[in-house]
């Protein structure tokens, strides 16, 4: 699946397109990418502009947009025709995944504070009507954290960086806790400062912690020297517990039987970690670590580490290959990354596949996922690049998603789930006179899904369906003047039946 190969597809056999045309190419960091509002809801939403080649896989598109110039954001479920499905409260989001908890479908994300690459929150889970049915929390205190915001506290020092729900009913976190560290092997100060990067499994229903792990109390089989990320001079990072040296920047955790995936970023290496804490096996994206690195393979800087498929004698790696930082001083094209991985014999590395967009190529230099759906299809996001993509089995892309500029919009990670929302809300409606003597009805329901049609009543005058037409339908009804009441009824789906407030004509217009 080589560039070559992507540039001779065919061009685009059928296009959605959101309700705007939005340049997709380099823009100045003071644009502001354009909001859709609605009149029925307070909610604004990034634009979503979807532009499809080809068939893609069922399910909504669920991520957490953060506008940096506007500083908002939100987690958020879109359909992949650009129309917003739901969208929780404004705070710092990341990592909004749907998952199974106790056989339930149940969506789970991180909130909290948000520093420079590391956060210190909590983990919501919400099950299909958007309740919060739990918290997962790790004490500051009784873990005795030291962070680099001191004397700042925070009741709660999970990171931002994973939200993996086991099949035993625990959670898988990271986070970051500053300590003192000998930097002399890589130039250094001997009583230094880092930034540890811990994983966590922890029981969802108790908050009882049931694993816990340290790169740096294993630092023999997790060397500082591994480190890509530069070690500055006197007033640079490591001197002291404001500016800690980046060590490892943990930022994806996959649990397989008994034992842990990880993924370190500034370390450009992935982890198979046993239950004892013992490293099993290491991969080095550069000099290979336990394994011979074969063409095509090299990678830094990585996210959403993943197996495909697993055996005693191979494994089969996924990952979004970003190759880029804030301190690299170069470009490179950002990728997504199948990888063989031979555990026995020859030890080698083998390149399965490499998927990027010849036509619209990305460089991101931070966040990012890959996501293996149905079908051979994968799904891929970009990160501080605001672009979603997906290609089917034969690496042929056959989506584009943008929903903001470069610079300006960012998502950690995007997945792709089938996903039946069940709000515990009533629909939203406001009624509004037009000018041709009909009343234009608005009617929404952040978080419903599969609602066919709406059904506007006004006492016994008026019994009006129309089908569901996105987020917000609009509905001209004849024969209702101001100060009539309105109401809505949702027409199919889990949500039949289901009645708003009744409104006042020419209220809130």
């Amino acid at each position: 699946m080589d560039s070559s190969f992507i540039s001779r597809l065919p061009q685009a056999l059928v296009v959605i397109a959101s309700l705007i045309n939005v340049i997709t190419a380099q823009t100045s960091n003071e644009a502001l990418w354009p909001l859709q509002t609605y009149k029925s809801s307070s909610i604004q939403t990034p634009y979503m502009n979807v532009t499809k080649m080809g068939q893609t896989e069922p399910g909504h598109l669920f991520f957490t947009p953060h506008d940096i110039l506007r500083e908002t954001g939100h987690p958020t479920i879109y359909s992949d025709d650009g129309q917003l499905v739901w969208q929780g409260a404004s705070g710092n989001y990341s990592g909004l995944q749907p998952q199974m908890l106790n056989g339930e479908p149940v969506i789970a994300y991180w909130s909290g504070y948000a520093g420079e690459g590391f956060g210190f929150g909590h983990i919501s889970i919400l099950n299909s009507s958007y309740d919060e049915i739990h918290r997962v929390t790790l004490s500051c205190q009784e873990q005795n954290f030291v962070t680099v915001y001191n004397p700042m506290t925070f009741d709660s020092c999970i990171d931002i960086h994973e939200s993996q729900i086991t099949e035993n009913g625990t959670i898988l976190v990271t986070a970051v806790n500053v300590t003192r560290a000998d930097l002399s092997s890589i130039g250094g100060e001997k009583d230094g400062w880092i930034q540890d990067g811990l994983i966590y499994e922890i029981d969802i229903a108790t908050n009882e912690i049931m694993f816990r792990w340290s790169a740096h109390n294993h630092i023999d089989q997790v060397p500082l020297a591994d480190v890509r990320a530069p070690l500055e001079g006197s007033g640079g990072s490591g001197v002291n517990s404001t500016y800690p040296y980046g060590y490892p920047h943990l930022n994806a955790i996959y649990k397989y039987g008994d034992d842990y995936l990880v993924s370190s970023r500034y370390m450009c290496s992935v982890f198979f970690i046993a239950q004892n804490g013992t490293v099993i096996w290491h991969l080095h994206g550069r000099t290979g670590g336990d394994f011979t690195l074969g063409l095509g393979t090299s990678f830094c800087y990585q996210h959403d580490v993943r197996f495909e498929s697993q055996s005693p004698e191979r494994v089969t790696l996924t990952m979004h290959n970003n190759d880029n930082t804030e301190f690299t001083g170069h470009t490179s094209l950002t990728t997504g990354l199948v990888l063989n991985v031979e555990l026995q014999g020859s030890k080698e590395v083998t390149l399965v596949g490499r998927t990027w967009d010849a036509a619209e190529p990305v460089y991101a230099e931070s966040q990012g996922s890959y996501q293996s759906l149905g079908n051979g299809h994968v799904l891929q996001d970009h990160g501080a690049t605001p672009k979603i993509e997906e290609y089917d089995e034969n690496g042929t892309i056959v989506m584009r998603a943008r929903f903001g500029y470069d610079n300006t919009m960012q998502t950690y990670r995007t997945y792709r789930y089938p996903w039946v929302g069940r709000p515990s809300t009533k629909p939203d409606v406001v009624a509004c006179p037009t000018k041709g003597g009909k009343t234009a009805v608005y009617v929404s329901w952040n978080g419903a899904t599969d609602v066919g049609s709406w059904k506007v009543t006004s006492g016994s005058k008026i019994n009006h369906t129309a089908l569901r037409n996105g987020f917000e339908t609009t509905i001209l009804v004849a024969g209702l003047s101001d100060g009539d009441s309105v109401a809505a009824e949702a027409v199919g789906g889990v949500g039949d039946g289901t009645r708003s407030q009744s409104v006042t004509v020419g209220q809130g217009c």
